[in-house]
């Protein structure tokens, strides 16, 4: 098994994987479902969502048509489905009975595969969680022998990580959003407790549009609007040309009553910034360590 602490991109998931999403946020468990299902549509394969209360299918998956899905004409074609089974009693008992059942329905019907999403609440959890252990390990048999693969959804907002933790152990691994971009040396990822976007490895002449493509992208991202907050944890090396594109992206920001907020700056990153006089340019701020919102 995967250790837990491997987190998979969605669009990277393949048959067989159970993957849990612990999510910090609304934003963040629709980011990875939608890309989740809509993979799914494009790969053949039909999507059940269960969640955990009883609710019309138009409802649990309207937040796919912010993204451009058709969900009345999907759910009228039976390539989305909605199933309050979670909701029921007997809900967490025979979960693994319900989804091996539709998984084998789904290639009846002509489907390539099954992908399920399934939304646990802690007052479904069970005494001492037991319950919920239970039924994830008699889940893991279901995805090894059919065309299935599944997310198991968290609210970390609920469940703390000592219950987090050893639930991940029961599934394959966890699974994240995509990343935004990837080359042999920069990876932009998208957070989301804070928004933002995450910057690892090195920035040069080579990958500076990516960095600018996926500022202006963020600029429309309702949760983060005006204030962009990069983190720069793990970023080794920034050119001159990336340093001059953030002072020009905190100088618009400025223009709107906007920031360009710099979380974990290198020392030696900084004394350029200083030495140049750019971290003095309106719109740009350092975040100290420890200060993240």
């Amino acid at each position: 098994m995967i250790p837990a602490s491997a987190v998979t991109a969605v669009g990277q998931m393949r048959h067989g994987d159970h993957l849990l999403l612990g999510y910090d946020t609304d934003e963040e468990r629709e980011t990875v479902l939608a890309a989740f299902l809509l993979d799914g549509l494009a790969s053949g394969h039909r999507g059940l969502l269960l969640p955990p209360a009883d609710m019309p299918a138009g409802v649990a998956l309207s937040f796919l048509e912010a993204h451009g899905c058709r969900v009345d004409e999907e759910v009228a074609a039976g390539r989305l489905c909605v199933d309050a089974h979670l909701a029921t009693p007997e809900g967490l008992w025979d979960l693994d009975e319900m989804i091996r059942r539709e998984a084998r329905r789904a290639v009846g019907d002509g489907f390539l595969g099954l992908r399920v999403c399934t939304e646990i609440l802690r007052s479904q959890a069970g005494k001492g969680l037991k319950t919920l252990h239970d039924s994830e390990l008699l889940l893991d048999p279901v995805f090894a022998a059919l065309p299935v693969l599944g997310i198991c959804q968290y609210d970390s907002r609920v469940f703390d990580e000592s219950e987090l933790a050893p639930l991940a152990g029961l599934h394959h691994g966890l699974v994240g959003a995509d990343q935004v971009w990837r080359d042999d040396l920069l990876t932009i990822t998208r957070t989301f407790a804070p928004p933002g976007l995450a910057l690892a490895g090195e920035v040069d002449d080579t990958n500076v549009t990516a960095v600018a493509r996926a500022l202006h992208a963020e600029r429309a991202r309702p949760a983060s609007g005006a204030r962009i907050r990069l983190d720069l944890h793990e970023l080794h090396f920034i050119d001159v040309g990336a340093l001059r594109l953030l002072v020009f992206s905190a100088l618009a920001l400025s223009a709107v009553d906007g920031t360009l907020v710099l979380a974990g700056v290198a020392p030696h990153i900084q004394r350029v910034m200083r030495v140049t006089g750019w971290d003095r340019v309106p719109g740009l701020r350092f975040e100290p360590d420890g200060d993240t919102p």
